[in-house]
Parts: structure tokens; C-alpha cells; sequence
């Protein structure tokens, strides 16, 4: 049998061009809450990731950051020795710990476990990365605050029966808390601490 290490599959075609592009997606994203920006991510990602998570991963993992990953990704070979390769960023062993929290909706840590920041340094709090492929439901909610003009509504099939309390409490220890990113195969949007989320009725009109 051969012992022969597999090599991970490629990441982006053009690194520093493919790169720029997701950056400035998701700095769009954040700068402007609930609107998707599309993504293009490389040819062959772990599966456990698809192309958009993995786009994400290798514009803003590096091996200065540590990353915590749970469900289908947190579970796979592939995942870890892809990320190893590409990025070098550190596995977390908690949630806690991590600088990035890659999870699916099943998968989601409590937002108060992760890492806040402080008031002097809020920008060393966790960033959560939900994957959203396949999340299924009628689910809306408006948002409102900064980077929004009067209020938005957007699609969330990704909410859980929890997640608008944490959201509250979450914005109540602004300049601390965690900012979000939505993560589709080819698509990103961004919800930062700093904007605030109701429910909204899907019967009703955007």
C-alpha cells in the first residue's frame, strides 16, 4: 500500500488577484449589512467547504490567526490538511480561542462563548462564519444601523430559534461582540455587531 501523502487540491488560480477580489467582497459586505456580494472560489475546494467558504478561508486565514471549525468541515481530513497547506492557520481547540468560527447553523457555538474583544482592543474578537448552503425556510429579518439607509429586510433561513437573543445581547456590548459573515457557494453578506435585527413577518412586503 502506498504511504504517499495526498497532496491538498489547489487553491485559487490567480492567488493575489482571486484574493483581492474576496477581500473586497467582504469588505463590501461588512460595509453594507444584508447585501450578498458574489464570490468566486476556487475550481476543486474540499467539499466539507465548497467554493465560497474556501474563498474566505484563503483570503483571510493565515498563519497568524487560529481557526475553530465544527460540522461537516470541523469533521473532515481534508479540511484540516487543505487549510494546513494554504493558509497555516492554527486549529483552535475551543471556540473560545478562535480569531475565526467556521460552523453551519446545526453547528453554531452560544456568540456570548466566543472570543469579545475589549473595549480597548474590540478587534480581538471572533469573527463567525456561517455556512448557509442549503439552509432551507421563509425566515426574515430587518435590519437597521450602520451602512443601512433606514432599514433593510433580508432573507434568513439560517436563524435559529435562538440567535436574535444573542444577536440583542451581542449589541449591547458594543464596541466588544462578534461580527458575522454568511457564506453561500458563491456569495457572501455580513451582519456587524453594530446592527441591529428584528423578525419580520414573510407574508409581508420587502
Amino acid at each position: 500500500m502506498s504511504t504517499t501523502p495526498l497532496i491538498p487540491a489547489p487553491g485559487f488560480a490567480d492567488p493575489t488577484r482571486d484574493a483581492q477580489h474576496v477581500f473586497r467582497a467582504a469588505l463590501d459586505a461588512l460595509a453594507h449589512p444584508g447585501r450578498r456580494y458574489p464570490l468566486t472560489g476556487p475550481a476543486t475546494p474540499p467539499a466539507a467547504l465548497g467554493p465560497g467558504l474556501a474563498a474566505i478561508a484563503l483570503t483571510l486565514f493565515d498563519e497568524e490567526c487560529s481557526v475553530w471549525l465544527a460540522g461537516a468541515a470541523g469533521d473532515d481530513p481534508e479540511v484540516t490538511a487543505w487549510l494546513a497547506f494554504h493558509t497555516g492557520a492554527v486549529r483552535a481547540t475551543l471556540p473560545a480561542d478562535a480569531d475565526f468560527v467556521v460552523v453551519s447553523r446545526a453547528s453554531r457555538p452560544v456568540l456570548a462563548d466566543l472570543a469579545q474583544g475589549t473595549d480597548d482592543d474590540p478587534h480581538r474578537s471572533a469573527t463567525l462564519v456561517l455556512d448557509v448552503r442549503g439552509a432551507d425556510g421563509d425566515a426574515r429579518l430587518t435590519a437597521s444601523g450602520p451602512g443601512i439607509d433606514g432599514s433593510v429586510v433580508v432573507d434568513a433561513p439560517w436563524v435559529d430559534a435562538t440567535f436574535l437573543a444573542e444577536w440583542r445581547e451581542n449589541g449591547v456590548r458594543f464596541p466588544r461582540g462578534v461580527d458575522l459573515l454568511l457564506v453561500g457557494d458563491d456569495h457572501v453578506s455580513a451582519l456587524p455587531r453594530t446592527t441591529r435585527l428584528h423578525t419580520t413577518d414573510p407574508r409581508e412586503d420587502a
